[in-house]
């Protein structure tokens, strides 16, 4: 009886096993079927819409090379510009800020920068970014020494032609009339104006000094130890080199008070570099939006005729 029940157990797990390995052999056919199905199923799409793909490539080759004769020249411009007063990030955002109000509304940008109807339409962008610059600066013994400083640089981009140096002049008053560079140029001429004004009192000082000096000394020479005279010429030299640092210090402030600006250039914009389209690019671009466009409109009407063999076989 139990050798019965070993058997008949035996059997059953045989069973088993001979049924996983015939669904596993069922699912290995299963996937070859469908790889086979889906390369019939390209093989068929192709060859039934194959023309069609053709007349669409074509088609945008014909396209591409259309786009490409009748586009308009786009025109490069750069400069550089300095800023001896506002943080030149903050110009930077200036500039790029406006230069989205160019992107979304020419009208708007027509009357910031006061541009011609025409000409603020010809405008494509002008974007801008902080720059290392290495200039040259004068130094106390007048010989000018390198020093690299942060500059803003600018590139124009526009159509046709363009009036770019009415078009510089108006962004630079559009940026230093900004509020708040206006702001911090007028907080920084009161500071040069007081800073003028007390080095004009010091100047007044020494001179007064030096003035009183000379006629103590006039009077009566003043005579140290070991027999050392004062005279007028010691006085006037003890006190001029230093009435002469203060008038240069001065003549300093008021050459920087009188070219105060929140944004000056540089280096204007160069002669305009014409900045052409790619006719491999434009036609390859044309032909590929074309082309797949069509293959997905095919492929919808493939995936319904399909669909509606499978429904009407039922």
């Amino acid at each position: 009886m139990i050798i019965l029940k070993k058997t008949v157990f035996l059997h059953s797990n045989k069973n088993k096993l001979n049924i996983m390995e015939a669904e596993k052999y069922n699912d290995e056919i299963d996937l070859v079927e469908v790889f086979n199905n889906l390369l019939k199923s390209t093989y068929f799409f192709f060859n039934r819409w194959y023309k069609t793909l053709v007349v669409s490539i074509i088609s945008g080759v014909i396209l591409g090379l259309g786009i490409y004769l009748s586009g308009k020249s786009t025109y490069q411009n750069t400069m550089l510009g300095y800023s001896p007063v506002i943080n030149p990030v903050l110009i930077v955002k200036i500039i790029n800020s406006l230069n989205e109000v160019n992107k979304e509304d020419k009208t708007s940008i027509q009357k910031l920068l006061n541009l011609p109807a025409i000409e603020a339409e010809r405008i494509i962008s002008f974007e801008a970014d902080t720059v290392e610059t290495v200039v040259l600066k004068p130094a106390a013994n007048k010989n000018s020494h390198p020093v690299t400083i942060t500059t803003i640089g600018i590139e124009l981009k526009y159509k046709d032609t363009c009036n770019v140096i009415n078009f510089t002049e108006n962004l630079i008053k559009y940026i230093n009339n900004n509020t708040y560079v206006s702001r911090e140029l007028s907080l920084k001429k009161q500071e040069l104006e007081s800073i003028i004004d007390q080095t004009d009192k010091e100047i007044v000082k020494l001179d007064s000094l030096q003035k009183a000096l000379l006629k103590n000394v006039g009077e009566k020479p003043s005579i140290k130890k070991g027999g050392l005279v004062i005279s007028n010429d010691q006085i006037e030299n003890f006190y001029h080199n230093d009435i002469l640092n203060l008038t240069a210090r001065k003549q300093s402030y008021l050459s920087e008070l009188e070219h105060l600006t929140g944004f000056e250039p540089i280096s204007r914009f160069e002669p305009a570099k014409i900045k052409g389209r790619s006719l491999v690019k434009t036609v390859a671009v044309t032909v590929g939006i074309l082309f797949g466009l069509v293959f997905f409109i095919l492929l919808i009407l493939e995936i319904r005729r399909k669909a509606l063999h499978l429904i009407h076989k039922k």
